[in-house]
């Protein structure tokens, strides 16, 4: 049973004597004892009822949170998918479109980075805007700039992937060294990495995390869903099938 059940199970047997009360104020004492007397005994002996019942309340309970997801993805939809900022990869003209918010020191978003780029590739027709989202501290901030300056360099890419395999933790001697093995002209990145733009492009994603729910990373989203937590190549063909329709 889930939170969501237990909650309204609680809230049920709370209500259902109280509402005996209300509604037979009329009757006495006694007469009430034996309302609330049946009431329980024909739910206890009848449980089927009850979980009937909380199905169809977690049902209309999970259809309003949908409606109330599409109507923020639809509220910010030139934000979440047509920000300059954003690098995209992938096919600029595919059919659908993957937003991925991530941080470059989140362990589920290193694992998901190589299903995504295989299955990106695979497809041919998936359109992914990569949104940097450093929320695990100021090495993340400073990687995700790094990142960034990089595309001044154009070597987005190139960083991108070299910060998510590397191993070990990030701090900016390892970021320094990773640009260089990654082609960059590591003077030049760490000048254009106090470009203004960056920190604003960052605010901007932390506040359309926030007005979509995005409290963790990684976070996709296709086909007007959110998906929460590491993505597999299962998980990511499910993803575009539902966007397409299939």
């Amino acid at each position: 049973m889930t939170a969501f059940l237990r909650t309204a199970l609680f809230t049920l047997l709370l209500l259902v004597p109280m509402a005996a009360h209300a509604q037979q104020a009329k009757f006495d004492d006694k007469a009430k004892a034996e309302i609330e007397r049946i009431i329980h005994d024909y739910l206890v002996e009848n449980p089927e009822v009850l979980v009937k019942a909380f199905e169809e309340l977690e049902r209309r309970h999970d259809d309003a949170k949908l409606a109330q997801t599409r109507a923020a993805l639809a509220e910010h939809a030139k934000a979440l998918y047509s920000d300059p900022g954003d690098y995209v990869a992938g096919n600029p003209e595919g059919d659908v479109t993957i937003v991925e918010f991530f941080d470059y020191r989140c362990g589920y978003c290193k694992r998901s980075f190589q299903p995504l780029m295989d299955f990106v590739k695979k497809d041919g027709n998936v359109r992914l805007v990569l949104k940097e989202f450093p929320i695990l501290g100021p090495a993340s901030l400073e990687a995700a700039k790094a990142a960034m300056a990089a595309r001044k360099q154009g070597r987005y890419m190139e960083m991108h992937s070299a910060l998510y395999t590397h191993k070990g933790d990030l701090d900016s001697a390892a970021i320094d060294a990773i640009a260089k093995k990654a082609g960059l002209d590591v003077a030049k990145m760490r000048k254009d990495m106090e470009d203004p733009a960056f920190a604003d492009q960052v605010s901007r994603n932390y506040a359309l995390a926030q007005a979509l729910g995005i409290d963790g990373t990684p976070a996709f989203i296709a086909g007007g869903a959110v998906f929460p937590g590491m993505a597999d190549e299962d998980r990511l063909e499910q993803m575009v099938a539902n966007a397409r329709g299939g």
